[in-house]
């Protein structure tokens, strides 16, 4: 096992290579606009190359340009990854830097992204093409053990029934928890839901690590559409976030009684181990 300071210099190399590898697309005319579809679950990132600049000619050029975004693209994708925000206060880049992630993962991150479409713009001076990469395979280097951490039930016992999954509206600005301001929630990779008195109602490991990596501890969504069936079902558990926690304002909090009804029996423990939570949200703020 490589010791803690053999791990943060191999943080600090990969942190030096990623620097050399983005001056290198930025020197080779290339550019990147990445965005996280949280719905989707993907990674978005749209290339840019001034071909122009690069001195590229048709026929040839569409040929050159693809091959240029190909040699100089995992540079780019992880410069785009590093800044996905894993928990409420730390990004993919911070968790690099204090070495609590195995820089090797990171390596063929890019080898994972999807190839959408790509064209010349209408003055042929500019070439773009699409990516996509999957959440689920930066979230599957931190989904570590082989099983998840059993949530306790509650010392006070509250009524309840099963329910199919757990659906939490939290579409407007919320009161932020120890703190006279308020504000939207934000998705990450990693949330936590804690109750109203700050107990824990879901961390990351109390998620199967399978679960992590195939669709995260819940998801998030612009409404509760029919799709919305494959996570939590027909039958899901209501609720309203009270508030936000965190410095990324990433965390949910809801009041005591919903944790109860949640966590007072078995089965709907088992809803949040298995990630069968979807949080309504405005995501266009």
């Amino acid at each position: 096992m490589m010791s803690t300071n053999g791990t943060r210099a191999a943080a600090a190399a990969l942190l030096l290579s990623l620097s050399a590898a983005f001056a290198s697309a930025q020197a080779a005319g290339l550019s990147a606009e990445s965005r996280v579809d949280w719905e989707s679950r993907v990674l978005r990132l749209r290339v840019e190359l001034d071909a122009a600049a690069a001195g590229l000619r048709l026929p040839s050029g569409r040929l050159e340009a693809e091959r240029l975004i190909e040699r100089e693209f995992a540079g780019l994708a992880k410069e785009a990854v590093f800044g996905l925000p894993v928990d409420s206060y730390r990004t993919v880049s911070g968790t690099v830097a204090e070495g609590s992630l195995d820089v090797n993962g990171l390596l063929g991150i890019a080898a994972q992204a999807s190839h959408g479409p790509s064209s010349f713009s209408r003055d042929m001076r500019f070439f773009s093409a699409e990516y996509s990469i999957p959440l689920g395979a930066v979230a599957a280097l931190y989904a570590g053990g082989t099983e998840a951490v059993p949530l306790a039930a509650p010392l006070e016992h509250r009524p309840s029934r099963p329910y199919t999954g757990i659906v939490i509206y939290a579409e407007s600005e919320l009161p932020v928890h120890g703190e006279r301001v308020s504000a939207s929630l934000r998705p990450c990779l990693f949330p936590r839901i804690f109750d109203e008195d700050m107990r824990p109602v879901m961390k990351r490991d109390n998620v199967e690590p399978a679960v992590l990596a195939a669709w995260g501890p819940l998801g998030y969504a612009a409404g509760l559409l029919a799709s919305a069936e494959d996570r939590v079902g027909d039958d899901p558990l209501r609720i309203r976030a009270l508030g936000v926690f965190g410095a990324a304002r990433t965390d949910i909090v809801i009041s005591r009684e919903d944790a109860a009804r949640i966590l007072s029996r078995p089965e709907n423990r088992d809803l949040l181990r298995l990630g069968r939570v979807l949080v309504v949200l405005d995501l266009g703020r």
